[in-house]
C-alpha cells in the first residue's frame, strides 16, 4: 500500500527531487500554507509530513506561533523538518526542539528513505522486547496473563494446574488487583470453556437480594414476584460462577452456599423443589479470609470448603517489572478501540509510572493509560498526557514510595538493605525509542558504602550520542540514536542486568556466591554491577 506524504514547501523544485528520489514508492503531497495544511490533513491517513524551512517558510508568522500552529495541525503522523541554509536561526532552534527529525541541505535522501519508512511497531516490539525476559505467561481465549515478577512465578504455574481441575478456587487481593481478570482465565482455560462464565459481584447487592440473585425464586414468593427467576447457579450451567466479594455474605448465606459446596443442592426462594447445581466456583476476597474468620464474621467451615486452592495476587507497587508491559498492552488496547494510532512512547512516561505507588493497582494503571491515549499528541504518549496528581506524586514522592515498597516486602524493616535496593533497580525505558523529557528524571539513592551514590531512575544508554542544535544546546535524539537505543545490544543489557539482580537477591547480595552460580569470576562479576549501577 502507497504511503501519502505531505510536503510543506514553496519550492516546486524540491518536489520534483523528493518525488524523484523516493522513486514513487510515496504518494507525495505538496501543500504551501498552514490553512492548506490543515485542509490536506484532515479526513486522510498520513504517514508523515516534511517541513521545508527556509527564510519564506513563516510568511508573516513569528517563529513560535508558526511552530506551535504546525504542532497543532499535524496530531498523529511523525514531522520531519528539511532545514534550508538560509532558515532563520530562531526557527531553527524551534525546529530542533519540536520536530522528530531533522535534516539539513543538501538532503540526505538514504536518511531520509529510512526515517520514511521506519515504522514503529509497537506491538511487535511489545512481544518481541520482552520475549527475552525472564517470564510466565498464561493463553486463555480472549485472556492472557504475563508476569516478569518472580514471585508470581510459581503461582502462575499453580494456576495452570488448578484449572485444569473441578475444584474451587479462592483469589485474594486488593481491589484492582485482576482478581475478575484471572477467574475468566481460568475458566478459559478449563475444559468448561464453552460454557458460561457468570459473575456476582456480592458487595454490590443488599444482603436480603443475595440470596435470590445466587439461587432464584418462584412466582409469588415475595411481593413483587410476577414470574419464576432463575439464579445464577442455575444460569452458570455447567461453566463457571465467580462470587466476588465473597467476605461480605451474611452467615445465613454462608450456611447455603456451604451446602452448595458441598453438595451441590440448592432451593430457589419461595421452592420446595431442590435443584443442583453444576457449575464450577471460584471466589474472590479483598480481604484475609483467615482474619475474618478469627474476628467471628466469617464461617470457619466455609473458609476451610473454600481454602483448597488459594491464589494470593500481589499488589502492583509490588510488581515493579510488569509496569512498563502493563502500560504498552492498555496503551495499544486502547489506542485501537478509540482509533488512535500510536507510534512511540516517552522514557519519562514509563519512569513516572514507575515511581507511582498506584493504590488501585492495574484498574488504576489501565483508566490512567486511557487516559493518556486520548490526551496524546502526534501519537506519542507523553508525561503531560498523565494526570497532575499522579505526575506530582511520582515526583515529590519518589523516595517515599520506594519505602512504601520495601514495608510491603519486608514489614518489619526499618532500613532497606541491599536485597530490598536491588529490588528496586528497574530497567529503564526498556524498548522505548524517543528523545528523553525536558523533564529532569529524580534520582534513587544506591548503596555504595558510608556515603550513598546518586543515579538517576532514568538513564538512557550511555553510549549513545547526543545531537547540538545550531544554538549550541544538546538537541532530541535522531531517529538513528533512538533506532540504537532498541538495539541488540541495549536488550542484551537489560537482560543481563535483570539477571544479575536477581541471582544477587538470592545470595542475598554475597558476590562470591553469585560469580558461582553464574560462572563468571567475582571480577568479572564486579564490573558488571558497576557497569549498571548495581554498587
Amino acid at each position: 500500500m502507497t504511503q501519502s506524504i505531505v510536503l510543506f514547501s514553496k519550492s516546486p523544485n524540491l518536489l520534483v527531487e523528493i518525488d524523484r528520489q523516493l522513486e514513487g514508492k510515496h504518494e507525495l503531497i505538496p501543500c504551501e500554507t498552514l490553512d492548506g495544511l490543515h485542509e490536506k490533513l484532515s479526513g486522510r491517513e498520513i504517514n508523515a509530513v516534511l517541513v521545508h524551512l527556509d527564510r519564506n517558510t513563516l510568511n508573516g508568522y513569528s517563529p513560535g506561533r508558526f511552530i506551535a500552529e504546525l504542532d497543532d495541525a499535524i496530531e498523529n503522523a511523525p514531522m520531519y523538518g528539511l532545514l534550508d541554509a538560509d532558515c532563520p536561526p530562531r526557527l531553527r532552534k524551534l525546529a530542533h526542539k519540536a520536530v522528530d527529525d531533522c535534516l539539513d541541505f543538501p538532503l540526505d535522501f538514504t536518511r531520509l528513505r529510512r526515517l520514511l519508512s521506519d515504522k514503529q511497531d509497537l506491538e511487535g516490539e511489545l512481544a518481541g522486547f520482552w520475549s527475552g525476559m525472564p517470564h510466565k505467561e498464561l493463553h486463555g481465549g480472549s485472556k492472557s496473563l504475563v508476569t516478569f515478577t518472580p514471585e508470581m512465578f510459581e503461582t502462575m504455574d499453580e494456576i495452570k494446574v488448578a484449572a485444569r481441575h473441578n475444584v474451587t478456587v479462592l483469589l485474594i487481593g486488593e481491589t484492582g488487583s485482576g482478581k475478575t481478570f484471572l477467574a475468566r482465565l481460568i475458566h478459559e482455560l478449563s475444559d468448561r470453556r464453552e460454557d458460561r462464565f457468570c459473575t456476582v459481584a456480592c458487595g454490590a447487592l443488599p444482603p436480603d437480594l443475595i440470596e435470590s440473585e445466587l439461587f432464584g425464586y418462584v412466582k409469588g414468593a415475595f411481593t413483587g414476584a410476577d414470574k419464576d427467576r432463575e439464579g445464577k447457579f442455575a444460569a452458570a450451567g455447567s461453566g463457571t460462577l465467580l462470587l466476588d466479594e465473597i467476605d461480605v455474605l451474611p452467615p445465613d448465606q454462608q450456611a447455603k452456599l456451604l451446602r452448595v459446596i458441598e453438595t451441590g443442592e440448592y432451593e430457589p426462594v419461595g421452592s420446595n423443589t431442590t435443584q443442583h447445581s453444576k457449575a464450577r466456583l471460584i471466589v474472590a476476597s479483598n480481604y484475609n479470609l483467615e482474619e475474618l474468620v478469627r474476628g467471628g464474621s466469617f464461617r470457619t467451615d466455609l473458609y476451610y470448603r473454600l481454602n483448597i486452592l488459594n491464589f494470593r495476587l500481589l499488589p502492583l507497587r509490588q510488581r515493579p517489572w510488569d509496569i512498563e508491559y502493563l502500560a504498552r498492552k492498555f496503551a495499544l488496547e486502547h489506542s485501537r478501540t478509540h482509533n488512535i494510532p500510536l507510534r512511540s512512547i516517552e522514557p519519562a512516561f514509563l519512569e513516572t509510572l514507575r515511581q507511582y505507588h498506584w493504590p488501585g493497582n492495574i484498574r488504576e494503571m489501565e483508566n490512567v493509560i486511557r487516559r493518556a491515549v486520548l490526551y496524546c499528541h502526534r501519537g506519542i504518549l507523553a508525561v503531560n498526557d498523565l494526570p497532575s496528581s499522579i505526575r506530582a506524586s511520582a515526583g515529590s514522592g519518589h523516595m517515599q514510595g520506594g519505602a512504601a515498597l520495601l514495608h510491603d516486602m519486608h514489614p518489619s524493616a526499618s532500613h532497606p538493605t541491599h536485597d530490598d535496593l536491588a529490588s528496586l533497580s528497574l530497567p529503564a525505558g526498556m524498548g522505548a525509542r524517543l528523545r528523553p523529557s525536558p523533564i529532569t528524571p529524580p534520582t534513587r539513592a544506591l548503596p555504595g558504602g558510608p556515603a550513598h551514590q546518586a543515579a538517576p531512575a532514568y538513564a538512557p544508554n550511555p553510549t549513545l550520542p547526543s545531537t547540538l542544535d545550531s544554538g549550541g544546546g544538546t538537541s532530541a535524539l535522531t531517529a538513528t540514536n533512538r533506532l540504537l537505543a532498541s538495539s541488540l545490544e541495549a536488550r542484551v543489557d537489560v537482560l543481563e542486568q535483570r539477571i544479575i539482580e536477581d541471582c544477587l537477591k538470592r545470595n542475598n547480595f554475597r558476590r562470591k556466591e553469585t560469580a558461582a552460580e553464574l560462572g563468571i569470576s567475582r571480577v568479572t562479576l564486579y564490573n558488571k554491577m558497576k557497569k549498571f549501577g548495581l554498587l
